[in-house]
């Protein structure tokens, strides 16, 4: 009697199991690291905002000295009430902060030419940015 014999081609399932094993491991390597790359982009868009309303403020603040030669001395700004009318909530708003959150302090420096400006900027997921910026009166001989 002779047995004939058929080869049979294909996968094994032990074969089939590993590669599914293989093909997930990246898979799910590939999601995190796209997820964290997304986290990673937020968060530095997050910090370009408020450094754009930060410098936007000190801007601001710039020409208003520039024209009138002084700062509003305050402990705390109130950018909703806006008593000097510098129109700086509106950096806020158009971004899509609360001004209220953040905090701008104006104070005359150790010089009575100097006038030392703070803005600390609160993002609405709770990352904070804190600026400062000297401004000095030109100097006039007699």
């Amino acid at each position: 009697m002779t047995s004939i014999r058929r080869s049979e081609s294909g996968f094994s399932l032990v074969e089939v199991m590993v590669a599914l094993t293989i093909i997930t491991t990246g898979i799910i390597g590939t999601i995190s690291m796209v997820s964290a790359n997304r986290a990673i982009m937020e968060s530095s868009w997050a910090q370009a905002r408020m450094g754009m309303i930060a410098d936007g403020v000190m801007n601001e603040l710039a020409v208003q000295f520039q024209r009138d030669g002084v700062l509003p001395v305050t402990a705390s700004y109130d950018f909703d009430a806006d008593p000097d009318a510098l129109g700086l909530a509106v950096l806020f708003n158009d971004n899509g902060y609360n001004p209220s959150a953040s905090t701008l302090a104006l104070s005359a420096g150790a010089s009575p030419i100097s006038y030392i400006a703070t803005l600390t900027v609160l993002s609405p997921s709770g990352r904070r940015m804190t600026r400062s910026r000297n401004f000095y009166k030109k100097l006039k001989t007699p």
